[in-house]
């Protein structure tokens, strides 16, 4: 079976005119099976991209603008990207309706939820003044924080475990999950830690970074790995049905 590309999403940086993206998104990828390819925010190549790839991979970054939930920003906003989010809204929508596996991490998973009708909030702390610290100052591997995973979901299918330890890097949440999405995971603040697709084969969304913990705590690859034996399904489906 060949690798199924993986087309992973990146930030841009205006100052220096560059794309980027962190390395280990890259390393978590090809270590669980996958080719990666990032992809730049080009909103007239999406139909090409989707020809491409087996599989979408939603990274972190900044704020999503509250425009696409029909609010105004509030003052703890953070930076925003408008092409980003037009491209990753729009790719996003096409993947999911088109059935391609599409794992979404931190800012990845809040884009899908938006994508599909959802809404997300805009601070943790405002809405949740006893939240616990969700923008950790420690090293990006190490997890601070706990979460419970719900029974009978994809994700604890995947991990295996009801409880798991992660890192945290974030201020936005969801809040209300979009139709034909759940929750199925939080912190016991309750602010949600994971959302999955009903009904596909794998649309799963995690608030924590795998990517940067995978190396010292290999479960976390199992979520790489399981989106990209997705992936192959996929692929090999759409190639029958051609």
């Amino acid at each position: 079976m060949r690798r199924p590309v993986i087309g992973i999403t990146c930030s841009f940086d205006y100052n220096i005119n560059k794309f980027q993206l962190g390395g280990d998104y890259v390393e978590a990828v090809r270590a669980a099976g996958g080719t990666p390819l990032i992809l730049p925010h080009e909103e007239h190549s999406i139909d090409g991209i989707i020809n491409v790839i087996g599989g979408l991979l939603l990274s972190g970054g900044g704020d999503i603008d509250p425009c696409y939930i029909g609010k105004e920003p509030w003052p703890q906003s953070g930076n925003i990207d408008p092409l980003r989010d037009v491209f990753e809204l729009t790719i996003t929508s096409r993947a999911i309706a088109e059935g391609i596996p599409v794992f979404g991490i931190c800012r990845g998973m809040q884009v899908m939820n938006v994508a599909a009708g959802g809404d997300i909030c805009q601070d943790i702390y405002r809405s949740l003044p006893e939240a616990h610290k969700h923008t950790q100052e420690a090293p990006r591997w190490y997890p601070t924080h706990n979460i419970k995973i719900i029974e009978n979901t994809l994700l604890r299918k995947i991990i295996g475990l009801d409880e798991l330890r992660v890192n945290s890097y974030h201020h936005q949440a969801i809040n209300l999950a979009a139709p034909g999405f759940r929750i199925s995971a939080c912190s016991s603040d309750g602010v949600a830690e994971a959302i999955e697709g009903l009904g596909h084969d794998y649309i799963l969304g995690v608030q924590f970074h795998p990517e940067n913990m995978f190396k010292r705590y290999p479960i976390m690859l199992n979520l790489f790995k399981c989106h990209i034996d997705a992936s192959a399904r996929y692929l090999s489906t759409r190639s029958q049905n051609r």
